[in-house]
């Protein structure tokens, strides 16, 4: 077992140590946050981000700024929902949505540290919802390990879970990058 733990550990700083070498990169990221506009009770929701991130070599050919694909997940339960209970079951006790999601990072020295921002667009799916998405990311970056402020917003046509046309999800987010 502890063979197991210093391996893990020498492979972790390994990788934090390889740093500037790549040209892609995956995001993953756990998210926390909350439905400020919900008209049902409010608590904290969780999701996820799985991300592609590649150098810009056409729009700016800057190599310190990245296109995004993403796809985003989130519950927030509400009622008697739980933060895991309630993510694919029959009652109606949570507000779930996927976002599908293309953005533009603009960082300071490159995706492995300092300060960035990006600006994400796209759409939110959830149950007989579907709306117009903008969703913004502004964080800092550290040896590839990302400390983030999100904020999700959808405009859709038609009434969702919350009993709201639109949502605005303020939230928290950790991440981190893997090179490829």
């Amino acid at each position: 077992m502890k063979k197991v733990i210093l391996t893990l550990l020498f492979t972790i700083v390994i990788l934090m140590s390889a740093r500037g070498q790549y040209n892609n990169y995956i995001r993953l990221s756990g998210d926390i946050g909350i439905v400020t506009n919900s008209e049902r009770d409010k608590k904290f929701g969780v999701g996820g981000t799985v991300a592609w991130l590649t150098v810009d070599n056409m729009i700016s050919n800057n190599e310190f700024n990245y296109i995004s694909l993403s796809m985003k997940g989130f519950n927030n339960p509400y009622g008697e929902g739980k933060i895991l209970s309630s993510i694919l079951n029959d009652a109606d006790d949570a507000f779930n949505y996927l976002m599908p999601l293309v953005g533009y990072r603009f960082t300071q020295r490159g995706i492995e540290d300092g300060f960035f921002i990006e600006p994400r667009i796209g759409a939110a799916f959830g149950a007989n919802y579907t709306a117009f998405a903008f969703a913004p990311l502004a964080g800092y970056s550290f040896q590839n390990l990302e400390f983030s402020f999100f904020f999700d917003m959808a405009f859709g046509s038609k009434n969702s879970a919350i009993n709201n046309k639109n949502f605005f999800t303020p939230g928290l987010s950790i991440a981190y990058n893997l090179g490829l």
